[in-house]
């Protein structure tokens, strides 16, 4: 570590001190700009409201932060580098740098080392910071009564060794403590070589028993059909057992909490188990999400260069051109971003060539939009 300390010049001193200061300025000032519309203004409302104190309604903010620094850290990094070399074209700064024979790759040397900063502080956000401030949020919230808990529900489909559907399993509310809202249907094949409806259950609440390796459904209703699908018995119940495949309380788990927040090395295992219980649904969002966890801070490192591109310009150009020429870039990048998720939910495309293309699109559009810039003396 000390060696690589010991190899950085004044120059890489003077341009990293320089970059880095405007790009916390950034971070800082595109973080308030994101949250102070509604998240700030309703954390404002609760305290003069009385349904949280000033202290918890700070530290619900600072928790707010992380959430958003995925977004506003790239952001920062490539408008931050347009900025500072746009002054230092306009200070003769650059020219005079490159007079005296320093070359554009040794002062883009530096801009790398700011990159791989910036980019690995994302990667520490993602991976550590969000999963553990994220449900330290959502506690807060719920405590004070000020959200209610959001349903999410969980699905299993349970296949025979045919590969044809035979129980389709669904709890409609999974993050209370006591789950609820149970429905399970059973299929049986037919002579047609396809396969219908034989039962359904309803319950209002259950649970999975580990000892017995089943769900216990309490105060149901159990629905028998015959093979024209008309209802032949209605049976109420005030318990019943239920069996699934194993992943299913394996995948519940994961589920409650949260995959969209999962660390790395978590959601692959995740991905994994999906594949094992044969719930291939959605394992192409997820793939597609657990790529974009590489391609997130590669995409930081990426913009730190292209911003460099884009801020140096001639003397007397305009100083418009290279913001507004980054607005653009980074106006597609973050379209393209959560596009990307649901596009890759449709598994036409290979997921890690979906989690690639926003930073794909915006190198492209920097080189278009560096030869449509005005050429001026």
């Amino acid at each position: 570590m000390f060696k690589v300390f010991k190899r950085f010049s004044l120059l890489d001193w003077y341009l990293c001190s320089q970059l880095i200061l405007i790009i916390l300025f950034a971070v800082v000032l595109f973080s308030i700009i994101w949250l102070a519309p509604e998240t700030l203004f309703k954390l404002t409302q609760y305290v003069f409201g009385g349904d949280i104190n000033p202290v918890q309604g700070v530290l619900m903010f600072l928790l707010h932060v992380p959430q958003v620094l995925p977004q506003t850290i790239p952001v920062a990094v490539l408008l931050g580098t347009i900025i500072l070399f746009q002054r230092l074209s306009q200070n003769y700064e650059l020219v005079a740098l490159l007079a005296s024979g320093i070359s554009p790759a040794r002062i883009l040397r530096a801009v790398l080392w700011v990159g791989l900063l910036f980019g690995g502080l994302q990667a520490v956000v993602s991976e550590w910071v969000i999963p553990q401030t994220a449900p330290m949020l959502e506690k807060y919230y719920t405590d004070a009564n000020l959200k209610d808990i959001p349903d999410r529900n969980f699905l299993f489909v349970e296949k025979n060794h045919d590969k044809k559907l035979s129980k389709f399993f669904l709890i409609g509310q999974i993050q209370k403590a006591a789950l609820s809202d149970f429905i399970i249907l059973y299929y049986d094949e037919t002579p047609q070589a396809g396969v219908q409806i034989s039962r359904i259950i309803r319950a209002s609440s259950g649970r999975w028993v580990p000892d017995r390796h089943q769900w216990e459904l309490n105060n149901g209703i159990e629905y028998v059909l015959d093979s024209e699908g008309v209802y032949q018995d209605i049976r109420p119940f005030a318990q019943q057992q239920v069996r699934t495949n194993k992943y299913a309380s394996i995948l519940l788990d994961y589920t409650r909490q949260n995959p969209m927040i999962m660390p790395w090395g978590q959601l692959r295992q995740y991905i994994k188990l999906m594949k094992e219980g044969g719930q291939l649904q959605e394992i192409p969002f997820f793939e597609v999400r657990s790529w974009q966890k590489w391609s997130a801070p590669v995409a930081t490192i990426i913009f730190a260069l292209l911003g460099a591109l884009l801020g140096m310009e001639r003397v007397r150009a305009s100083r418009v051109y290279g913001l507004l020429f980054g607005v653009v870039v980074v106006f597609f990048y973050s379209i393209l971003v959560p596009f990307s998720g649901s596009f890759g939910s449709l598994d036409i495309v290979a997921p890690w060539l979906v989690a690639w293309i926003p930073l794909l699109v915006a190198v492209a559009i920097t080189f278009v939009l560096r030869s449509l810039r005005p050429q001026q003396g």
